[in-house]
């Protein structure tokens, strides 16, 4: 800031010398002012003269007909109305006379300074603090004590706290992932990196706060990219699909001839230049009104289309004396305007037989299949968590929604790994009780001793090292909510008989405790474990048993519902993708082995496995070669104890394909469904499905 940004002088009288103490003590008292400069008869500066000089005289009792000169301070040291505050900021005697040109023009005094420059503060910091909170990006700022001080707007909705709330944190108590004080340690600005906070992926910016060459701080910018990144997919997606696109219309036996909303040539294939016999290489850009203009063709079906506005089939006759049976059809935009008309051109003199005729359908046939397949992973759901693809599952997830409704004890079994905490936290998610708590509770997780305690709560002295004012159990935090006792049966036999009652009676004592509490828990409960077996051995309490059993929900394990491993492979490998920034890929012949092996460790083996392989294999495609020597063992990998016969020699590629072809031709010819052929055949419909598709084998066969 200048000096002229504070300077008065519209209130301001230039004293003369010769002027008297009264003439003085009139200015001020008419101005309202308490200082002005004394200058010569050229208007320079020789002096300032203030109130304290008129209160100065009184007390010495001098004559108010005093000349100024006798009492005002000389020597003043001036500003400049364009020099630096920060250079003035120190006034000796409490004003800063100003002069330009070698005049006095005004003077600064010291409240005036303050009031301007602390109005000039606070817009200063209203501005910064818009321009921060305008911003979409997350900001942070932290002191040398790595204590937060800055926090914007954006900032305050990702954290779910307001900035006072934020205020005085410790940075890693809120983002533990981001190093702020190696950035103030070096100096330096490290380099950009990629975060993922909150499910959201961001592109993270750290910077030394500098002030007088020394760092009092570190500043953290935080840019949403995942829109960012899902416009780069869409973009290469578009690519793809118009390098298709040009592919296939390459590729078609039919000529294509396509134009514009205003019937001018965008694109014409190869085949309609061989149908033809037109020299095409001219007609782009051209309108088709000249086309028929100048003889090349008849008529225009592109013209028809945009007349009629609708399809037009017709016999055109070429300047080559071809004659062509062109169908054209209109492509909408989103405003049901024609933007595209697409024409398909067949000489008429050579007619498929049916023999061609067989095949298109069979084609059509193949091509309703994949579509099929492609609605069926289309169909593959994520409730929760929880990757849902085939049938029984489906219905699991059905049956738990439905489930959720009621408040009655459901009793969740299955294999280690194959989701039953998932499945509870479904239930518990479409309950009306979905707004309170859900606490969960590995019972085997728990020592024994320790149990009671745990699920019952504790009064205070209850046992040695028991805290002060007692603690609830987890029955007392689930209360109005769901309570999720996995591993129910790890529950020691003498404690069984205190949870049948706190589930009958609904009201708990606490260990050491004599008074009863009421509860109002809803119960899930999940075992791994035979509870029936476990019964008849004395070990789980037959009543408890059936207090638990109420409704009871089994999933099966992964062995058995083979149709969603690729559903999960899909899933998990985006998941570690995403996460690993890699883009790793498993190729077709390792799905299949996937589908043959047994995972007894069932879904949390094969998330780990897929983990594993992207982590480690150095490839971007995943092969069988990289699958661990257990499972390889399993799935002999390297051999197989039934001989093939082989007649000549052939690349292996095609012989494999070959014997794969046969194999799937045998089981359309031995089973009715292509569920008992996958059954058979150690593979899932879908891949079924897949295959018969990609060798055109139908059911005829």
């Amino acid at each position: 800031m200048r000096v002229r940004d504070f300077l008065v002088s519209s209130r301001i009288h230039l004293f003369r010398p010769e002027e008297t103490i009264a003439d003085a003590a009139a200015v001020f008292s008419d101005l309202k002012i308490d200082a002005s400069p004394v200058v010569d008869s050229e208007g320079a500066l020789i002096g300032l003269f203030t109130k304290s000089h008129i209160f100065k005289a009184i007390k010495n009792g001098r004559s108010m007909n005093t000349p100024l000169s006798d009492l005002m301070t000389r020597n003043v040291i001036a500003g400049h109305p364009d020099d630096d505050v920060e250079d003035r900021f120190y006034f000796k005697h409490g004003y800063l006379p100003v002069v330009e040109n070698g005049k006095a023009v005004g003077i600064v005094a010291i409240p005036d300074f303050v009031k301007t420059f602390h109005d000039w503060y606070k817009m200063t910091q209203n501005v910064m603090n818009a321009i921060i909170n305008s911003s979409k990006d997350l900001i942070v700022a932290i002191d040398t004590g790595e204590k937060i001080t800055v926090v914007n707007k954006s900032a305050e909705e990702a954290f779910g706290k307001t900035s006072n709330e934020l205020a005085g944190l410790r940075i890693h108590e809120v983002l533990p992932f981001i190093n702020l004080s190696s950035v103030m340690k070096s100096g330096d600005i490290p380099p950009i990196t990629n975060v993922v906070f909150n499910e959201i992926l961001y592109i993270n910016r750290s910077y030394p706060i500098w002030f007088e060459g020394k760092i009092i701080g570190a500043v953290s910018i935080f840019q949403d990219i995942s829109d960012l990144e899902n416009i780069v997919l869409e973009l290469e997606s578009v690519k793809n699909l118009n390098s298709d696109l040009q592919a296939i219309i390459e590729s078609s036996a039919d000529g294509i001839f396509v134009c514009d909303g205003d019937a001018n040539v965008l694109r014409i294939n190869k085949a309609y230049q061989n149908i033809t016999g037109l020299d095409t290489s001219g007609f782009y850009g051209r309108n088709m009104r000249d086309l028929v203009a100048d003889g090349t063709y008849s008529q225009s079906t592109t013209l028809l289309v945009l007349e009629r506005k609708g399809p037009v089939n017709l016999i055109q006759k070429t300047s080559t004396g071809k004659s062509l049976l062109v169908s054209g059809m209109p492509v909408y935009d989103e405003n049901g305007k024609i933007f595209r008309v697409v024409s398909s051109v067949r000489d008429i003199t050579e007619l498929y037989d049916l023999e061609n005729k067989l095949q298109d359908a069979e084609k059509m046939t193949e091509e309703f299949r994949k579509e099929l397949e492609s609605l069926r992973i289309r169909n593959v759901k994520n409730i929760e968590g929880m990757i849902v693809g085939s049938d029984v599952m489906n219905d699991l997830v059905d049956t738990a929604i439905r489930l959720a409704k009621v408040d009655s004890t459901i009793m969740i079994t299955g294999e280690s790994g194959t989701g039953k905490e998932l499945v509870a936290g479904i239930i518990h998610k479409y309950s009306l009780r979905n707004e309170k708590p859900f606490i969960k509770v590995n019972c085997g997780a728990i020592p024994p001793t320790l149990l009671e305690s745990e699920l019952f709560g504790y009064e205070e002295g209850a046992f040695t090292g028991a805290k002060k004012g007692g603690k609830p159990g987890y029955f007392e935090m689930a209360d109005t909510g769901t309570l999720f006792l996995d591993e129910i049966g790890e529950i020691p036999y003498d404690l069984q008989a205190k949870l049948l009652r706190v589930l009958q009676q609904k009201e708990l004592n606490r260990v050491g405790g004599q008074k009863f509490r009421s509860i109002d828990v809803r119960i899930i409960a999940a075992t791994n474990r035979d509870l029936m077996d476990m019964v008849k051995e004395k070990k789980f309490r037959e009543d408890l048993y059936y207090r638990l059993n109420v409704v009871p929900l089994f999933i099966p394990p992964l062995r058995e519902r083979k149709e969603d491993i690729q559903f999960l492979i899909s899933y998990f490998l985006k998941t570690f993708n995403a996460g690993f920034n890699m883009k790793k890929r498993l190729s077709p012949d390792l799905v299949d082995r996937f589908e043959e092996y047994s995972w007894p460790g069932n879904i949390r083996e094969l998330r780990n496995l897929v983990e594993r392989l992207v982590v480690m294999c150095p490839d971007d495609t995943i092969t069988i070669k990289d699958l661990p020597s257990s499972i390889c063992a399993e799935l002999n990998c390297q051999e197989s104890d039934r001989s093939i016969a082989v007649n000549s020699l052939m690349p292996v590629r095609e012989a494999l394909e070959m014997v794969e072809k046969q194999l799937i031709e045998r089981a359309y010819q031995q089973y009715s469904t292509t569920r008992q052929m996958a059954q058979y055949l150690k593979i899932s419909a879908a891949s079924i499905v897949r295959k018969a598709a990609k060798y055109g084998i139908t059911k005829q066969h």
